[in-house]
């Protein structure tokens, strides 16, 4: 059966954030942008539920990144929610005036069946308005999907090498989260094979702040 990143709370849990380890990320990184008028100590993080941290083991990624950056972090991730969603809804959140704005879409796309095409199209727009407004913006790739959820890796498939190249094309960094996780074993809920345990939620974070 479909599972969508379905909408749903999600509570912190500050006992773990509390062990998190502040400092840079694993790729090296930036830090010195221009970004215009934009607060450069304001993070917003744009996603389904894999953002929201609905059924993920452990602290959302956003709220890791707050740590590891440093940055205030907002959470705009909402479950269920396709790339059109975020394309609908950057201006809203660019009006907040942040600095940095990580992107993760993807995962409801490749199950909705939309076409790379599609999904790039909305990811281009995102990334467009983030530049006008000269808040950098930063790209995530799809991760992999097991168990229930294995069959949708053809479409993840096609679709990472997608982003990875409308990056290159508007010459925005770009996270290939799916490299990142291999065969997805180690990173992801087993319980769906679709949201993010503790180690995922945590690699994510990491990879974002490598970027900022």
């Amino acid at each position: 059966m479909k599972r969508f990143l379905r909408f749903g709370a999600f509570a912190l849990c500050a006992a773990l954030l509390s062990t998190l380890p502040a400092g840079c990320g694993d790729d090296g990184g930036g830090g010195n942008d221009d970004v215009g008028d934009n607060d450069k100590n304001l993070v917003a993080c744009v996603g389904d539920s894999i953002t929201q941290g609905y059924a993920c083991i452990g602290p959302s990624y956003p709220s890791r990144l707050a740590v590891y950056s440093g940055k205030q972090v907002k959470n705009y991730g909402v479950g269920g929610t396709t790339s059109a969603y975020g394309a609908s809804i950057i201006g809203s959140v660019l009006s907040r005036k942040p600095g940095y704005v990580c992107v993760l879409f993807g995962a409801n796309d490749c199950i909705a069946g939309a076409s790379p095409a599609s999904t790039v199209g909305n990811l281009r727009r995102i990334v467009q308005a983030c530049k006008a407004n000269k808040s950098k913006v930063i790209v995530g790739t799809p991760t992999p999907m097991i168990g229930p959820h294995r069959g949708y890796n053809s479409h993840v498939n096609a679709l990472v090498p997608a982003i990875k190249a409308m990056c290159k094309e508007e010459g925005v960094p770009c996270v290939d989260l799916n490299s990142a996780f291999g065969d997805g074993t180690k990173y992801l809920n087993p319980d769906d094979g679709l949201h993010m345990n503790d180690a995922g939620s945590d690699l994510i974070a990491k990879k974002f702040n490598s970027k900022i």
